[in-house]
């Protein structure tokens, strides 16, 4: 449950797959819970194809899963149904043509996802692309499990690619 907080902890969508014949169980529900407080961006639910259901009851399934996402999101629109062609055609549509939603907790942080780590003389150099607010070589990051450490040296990376700047940080390890 810890990987898939973490996960959407640094996400910009949530796509949340859910099953149109069985039901979301304990784990699942708790799951919801815990990236409800947590706070997410946008999230995308979507129905796992399914050609065992009867047609005639799939409009009520998709109504009763919306209800069901709308109690942990109430901003929850609509569901996507993968087995219509069009369903899949409008949920890649709302991945790849929406803005995604500002998280309160996230815009006054700066926080980076992280692509690459290098170890080399007790210096952990960490490649990634930074996020949020603006990254101060003055203030101290904080790595889960690990605690907190002084950055000793920020610099950018003189190239961009098509999700934006990429930076690299030094944290010392004493």
């Amino acid at each position: 449950m810890y990987f898939a907080l973490d996960a959407c902890k640094a996400a910009d969508y949530v796509v949340i797959a859910l099953s149109s014949t069985v039901e979301v169980d304990n784990r699942g529900d708790v799951l919801l819970r815990a990236l409800q407080a947590q706070g997410l961006p946008n999230v995308v639910t979507v129905i796992s194809p399914n050609d065992s259901l009867d047609p005639k009851t799939r409009p009520a399934v998709v109504k009763s899963l919306l209800s069901f996402m709308q109690y942990f999101f109430p901003t929850q629109a609509r569901v996507y149904d993968l087995h219509t062609d069009a369903d899949r055609l409008n949920a890649v549509r709302a991945l790849s043509e929406g803005k995604p939603e500002e998280v309160r907790w996230r815009d006054g942080r700066s926080w980076i996802v992280g692509e690459s780590v290098d170890w080399k003389d007790g210096i952990m150099r960490v490649t990634g692309f930074v996020r949020g607010a603006s990254l101060s070589a003055n203030r101290l990051v904080h790595l889960p499990n690990y605690g907190d450490f002084q950055i000793s040296k920020v610099s950018a990376k003189d190239c961009f690619s098509e999700q934006g700047f990429w930076g690299l940080i030094f944290f010392p390890l004493r």
